[in-house]
């Protein structure tokens, strides 16, 4: 009875909490902005030539130039190579040549000519940021690079494979790419320059994570109390029914007006172990894209949550009903063990003699 008297409590409180969920989804708002400090924009690695004259007529080798992909310490300079060599068939020497035959060979290099001081070098340069996007090259002498050893080399670097780097309240970070950066939960933005900058959040990342909380910590409940050595383990049935459907609210799909009808489709999935689970940025770029339908999905799934479990709570709830019965039976001495404990006039423990809620349920 204990067990049944927590889990309509804890229902309850949950109802109430997807209940303000719904509520404050379905009124757009601010929550302030995010205050970013960068220091660093991410950045490829960028290597040139030596100029020459005429970038026909000069002829760097031919052969095979050989890129490793790699990653660069910012802190030490080593180089950690990642993946397998690729090569790339050098058949003309010119400059042109060279950058025609990296940009055929499509392996995350660009190449072009660029005219500089009065001549011409060759520019090859890593398509990602990033400081796991640095590369080698070897094969070829003139095109020689070791990201440890650039003195070493005849190319050089005019920008470094690097991480962007910024700063919110004190607290440091690292991002690959000057895009979709995270700065706090549900919101991301871009940089352009260093500097300071203020990201505005929306109110809808707050009530998501406050939807998830509710959501995840009744089912973890369950699971606890219909476990082996749970409080409700001999009897899980009922809970095992509040589970499935709040869960089943969660995956269901909901007419916003918009492109977006499941909460999978802003980031939130519901996992194995019957929680949810959301990715930042997909929920970030839904925002960006289309916050009044994000909104609404929201409001609407939060309503389906409580609409789910209303059907045990409350003073003709199912859960009050069976604590009721348990109560009736309590001084009936075997009667209330026959009925929790698998006696041969009772329904007991989950259905098909499962051994777990979660067993149960896949």
């Amino acid at each position: 009875m204990v067990g049944y008297t927590r889990l309509a409590t804890l229902g309850s409180q949950v109802e109430s909490e997807l209940q303000a969920v719904a509520a404050q989804t379905s009124e757009p708002g601010s929550a302030g902005s995010v205050q970013v400090e960068v220091s660093q924009l991410a950045q490829p690695q960028t290597l040139v030539t030596s100029l020459f004259g005429d970038p026909d007529s000069v002829s760097l080798g031919t052969g095979s130039l050989s890129v490793q992909m790699g990653a660069v310490d910012a802190e030490t300079g080593t180089f950690t190579p990642q993946g397998t060599p690729a090569t790339i068939a050098i058949a003309g020497g010119s400059l042109n040549d060279i950058a025609k035959s990296i940009n055929d060979a499509g392996i995350g290099l660009s190449a072009k000519v660029v005219e500089s001081g009065g001549g011409f070098e060759l520019e090859i340069s890593g398509k990602d940021t990033g400081a796991g996007k640095a590369f080698s090259l070897s094969g070829l002498p003139e095109l020689e690079f070791d990201p440890s050893r650039p003195a070493a080399s005849p190319l050089t670097p005019t920008s470094e494979a690097a991480d962007a780097h910024y700063s919110i309240d004190g607290t440091d970070f690292t991002w690959p790419a000057n895009t979709n950066v995270p700065v706090a939960f549900g919101t991301t933005t871009s940089f352009s320059a260093t500097g300071s900058l203020s990201v505005p959040r929306s109110g809808v990342t707050d009530t998501v994570q406050k939807m998830m909380k509710s959501f995840n910590g009744l089912q973890q409940a369950i699971v606890e109390m219909t476990g082996d050595k749970g409080q409700l383990a001999a009897n899980a049935n009922l809970a095992a029914g509040m589970f499935k459907r709040i869960g089943d609210a969660a995956m269901a799909q909901y007419q916003t007006g918009g492109d977006v009808s499941t909460l999978a489709e802003i980031g939130i999935d519901v996992q194995k172990d019957g929680t949810l689970s959301v990715d930042q940025s997909i929920l970030a770029q839904a925002l960006s894209k289309d916050p009044a339908s994000v909104q609404s999905l929201i409001a609407q799934a939060a309503k389906g949550m409580d609409d789910a479990i209303r059907p045990y709570l409350g003073s003709k709830g199912a859960l009050t009903s069976q604590v009721s019965i348990l109560g009736s039976l309590m001084g009936r001495g075997a009667s209330l063990l026959d009925y929790l404990g698998g006696g041969s006039s009772a329904s007991t423990g989950l259905a098909g003699g499962a051994t777990s809620l979660l067993s149960a349920l896949s």
